[in-house]
């Protein structure tokens, strides 16, 4: 059973701040979890990679303790922190016992607030790190054709790397000046799950998050522009993958919930052949994805037969209960839960697409073969 969901926003009108506070299920368990959301993803930093290199910077010494002492009082007291990137956002988040929310939260405003940067940080731990992300990440073509199918459909904005490549020089004073410009009351968005919000709001106004200074948010309100229509190919070693990707508008984003959740369930005959499906919904718009993986000429056969099958008006109603369990389930983790409504969702018939090829790329099909 889904467990009862217990929410308040303290909206910041009535509170006299900007930023933007929340916490759920506080009568449920004994741990509790925060997680700092900053409108920093790659998508608004002004140089490639400069969002990733950011967010390995946090939890790095801070004015008032070393990353070292963090650490080990974090694990004292049975906790556990970390911080990740993705196209729309940078997150911070924590998870500890219900009783320990005030150090939580005071740590958390310190990175934000009190980071040193010292410069031997930068080459000695915060490039290393990166490095390894984007090898970890480049290890799967999939990953590949997901950011080659990102650049094609957008160019800028979510069309920017997601990691650090060394393309573009990112010096420690580029990272320093977009914390300064990100890290602000505005740009940010507290959730907090398992804590009781007078709590949260108390402790909150307590702590340097209350004292960040104040900003702008950088939060995308309008759609960017999109392209489709789009080829690219990348030679490479290992593993053979064809992908294809749609640009989503917000206002249907209930059809390609239900058409990724059609095609990766056995709903679908199709879904032996894929090896992912994914809808990327990010602020103001979003990006189905479907990727198939193996040797070339599997992958080549799979991905004709997929597209084919998809360019033909399909019914995939027949998903929009196993949508509806799987955003219950979903949100019952996510910081932000999903409020979709499938209802109306019918028919599907492939139009326009953009369609990149890793790897053997002689031997996989172009666009038009498809």
């Amino acid at each position: 059973m889904l467990s009862r969901r217990l929410a308040r926003s303290i909206p910041s009108s009535t509170r006299g701040y900007a930023t933007k506070v929340q916490a759920t299920d506080f009568e449920a368990g004994k741990v509790s979890s925060l997680t700092v959301k900053v409108n920093a993803g790659s998508r608004y930093a002004p140089k490639d990679g400069l969002a990733h290199l950011l967010s390995r910077f946090n939890f790095q010494n801070t004015r008032s303790k070393s990353a070292l002492r963090l650490t080990r009082e974090t694990e004292l007291l049975g906790g556990q922190f970390y911080s990740k990137v993705d196209r729309d956002a940078i997150y911070l988040t924590a998870n500890f016992l219900k009783e320990n929310l005030p150090y939580f939260v005071n740590a958390l405003g310190d990175v934000l607030y009190k980071t040193s940067f010292r410069p031997h940080e930068f080459p000695e731990v915060v490039l290393p790190a990166a490095k390894y992300d984007l090898a970890t990440a480049n290890a799967d073509p999939i990953f590949k054709a997901s950011e080659l199918l990102h650049s094609i459909t957008y160019r800028g904005d979510l069309g920017k790397p997601l990691y650090y490549d060394g393309v573009q020089n990112v010096t420690l004073d580029d990272v320093k000046a977009y914390a300064d410009q990100v890290y602000v009351k505005e740009n940010i968005e507290i959730y907090g799950k398992g804590i009781n919000p007078k709590d949260l709001d108390n402790f909150y106004k307590d702590s340097s998050l209350y004292g960040l200074p104040e900003g702008k948010s950088l939060l995308a309100t309008s759609a960017p522009k999109t392209y489709e229509g789009v080829e690219s190919r990348l030679r490479a070693t290992g593993a053979s993958v064809a992908a294809i990707a749609i640009p989503v508008k917000a206002a249907d984003f209930a059809t390609y919930e239900v058409l990724t959740n059609f095609l990766s369930s056995p709903l679908s005959g199709l879904s032996e052949l894929i090896s992912e499906v994914k809808f990327n919904k990010y602020a103001q718009s979003g990006l189905f994805t479907l990727a198939v993986k193996g040797d070339s000429s599997t992958v080549s056969s799979n991905i004709k037969q997929i597209v084919s099958s998809l360019k033909k008006s399909t019914d995939i109603s027949v998903a929009n209960n196993y949508t509806n369990a799987q955003i219950a389930f979903a949100n019952d983790t996510a910081i932000t839960p999903l409020s979709l409504d499938v209802s109306k969702v019918k028919d599907f018939k492939l139009g326009k697409f953009n369609y990149v090829a890793v790897g053997d790329v002689s031997n996989l099909p172009y666009a038009d073969e498809l």
